[in-house]
């Protein structure tokens, strides 16, 4: 069935330009990408500040300039992979077919901790994974820098940076932090998931994607390898020091220590965290899946078929171990700092889901966005969300590094209220 095709109205456009020059005004946020679209088309896109924090002489942001969209690539990847189950090559609770295609998820051991003598504590995990686990996050993968007994053994036995220059597969083999299925800890999980696409297709994430990704969005901009002259094509990253509640100020090296040449970016490429692209584009993709869900829409068009759009939008948490996987999810949702209190239930995450790669909100959202949308982030602040009931996906970017609360939660929150209140 195809989705309703909201128009933004005309004081629409101008409340939103109005807010976004309010926000580059104000200083205490760098330069931002606010975008609204349709099945249809793009309904709203604007982005105003500083190319380079603080250094007018070197121009503003265009829809040309470049952002490093981290776990935005999240969704992007676990297209690719849903793309593989429909076409019989795995499916979704298939451990064995998983297990056979990336044998070292199978390896992987459940750490329990450290013993006295200072040897890690492993046993067999209890349980098998699932492509399923793999792009909800309860896979028991977790990232070595939020959890400290994996963090540690990683560093003892020598494990890889994932964001060190041509990182190896053996950077992301680590323990589990449980046993899969059990708990929700956000994670390496759809990175393992673009290594199962590389393998079971034959081609690199970057091939693969412009293949059966970027070319039937027409996303031109959308890498893992960032543009040789970066300088002149991205957005300059920024960060809060301290963290929060300082300034904005230009970032001294790069973001997470990733590389920016594009020599150093591969074999592997981070199906979790890897992309750098335009705003345009990234909406474009959104666009793309909007589109997915009318039977009507042109097989070369289309990213997914209706029934597996449908399924980004279903709550996948296994009843068994529900209760705690969701207060797991409301303690994540909470850390963002964007969601409606309502949704997070005081903790117990009653009314939060998640399906593949994105959290569902169980109920409608102060904010604008209707029960059962899907909502994700990236590191540097490029907030996005999906919205099926309305028919619109909107996104709020900059490239900020700050922890949360930060002021640019509240850009996204008023950015998605304002939208919403002239929609008809």
């Amino acid at each position: 069935m195809a989705l309703a095709t909201p128009r933004l109205n005309a004081s629409g456009s101008q409340a939103l330009s109005a807010y976004l020059k309010e926000v580059i005004k104000g200083r205490e946020s760098p330069a931002t990408w606010i975008g609204a679209t349709t099945a249809g088309g793009e309904i709203y896109l604007e982005c105003a500040g500083e190319r380079v924090w603080g250094d007018e002489a070197k121009g503003s942001v265009s829809q040309d300039t470049m952002l490093q969209l981290f776990s935005t690539t999240k969704l992007v990847t676990t297209i690719a992979a849903l793309q593989q189950v429909e076409q019989g090559k795995i499916g979704l609770d298939d451990s064995a077919t998983l297990l056979k295609i990336c044998p070292e998820l199978g390896k992987m051991q459940v750490l329990e901790g450290f013993g006295d003598d200072g040897k890690p504590q492993l046993r067999d995990a209890r349980t098998e994974m699932t492509l399923r686990m793999l792009l909800n996050h309860t896979a028991g993968l977790t990232y070595a820098f939020s959890d400290a007994n994996v963090a540690r053994y990683c560093q003892e036995v020598g494990t890889p940076q994932m964001w060190s220059p041509n990182a190896p597969i053996a950077a992301f083999v680590q323990p589990l932090a449980f046993d899969p299925g059990t708990r929700f800890r956000y994670g390496i999980g759809i990175d393992w998931a673009g290594i199962m696409v590389t393998r079971l297709s034959g081609l690199d994430l970057e091939v693969y994607f412009q293949k059966y990704i970027w070319t039937p969005c027409a996303a031109k901009s959308m890498s893992f390898l960032p543009p040789r002259d970066w300088d002149q094509a991205g957005m300059a990253m920024t960060v809060r020091e301290p963290f929060h509640t300082g300034p904005v100020k230009l970032l001294e090296g790069t973001a997470m220590g990733r590389p920016m040449n594009p020599d150093e970016i591969g074999p592997v490429y981070m199906g979790g965290g890897g992309l750098f692209g335009t705003a345009r584009d990234y909406l474009a993709f959104l666009r793309g899946l909007l589109r997915s869900a009318d039977p009507g829409t042109p097989d070369s068009e289309r990213l997914v078929q209706p029934d597996t759009f449908k399924l980004l939008f279903l709550d996948s948490i296994a009843e068994e171990h529900a209760p705690q996987i969701r207060k797991d999810i409301a303690t994540m949702a909470g850390n963002q700092h964007v969601h409606d209190p309502a949704i997070l239930t005081g903790g117990t995450g009653e009314q939060v889901g998640y399906g593949p790669a994105l959290l569902l909100n169980k109920v409608d959202s102060k904010f604008g966005r209707k029960a059962m949308s899907g909502f994700w982030d990236g590191a540097a602040k490029t907030y996005y969300w999906l919205d099926p009931t309305t028919g619109v996906a909107g996104i709020c970017f900059t490239n900020l590094l700050s922890h949360n609360p930060d002021p640019f939660n509240e850009v996204f929150n008023r950015f998605e209220r304002i939208l919403y209140d002239h929609l008809e």
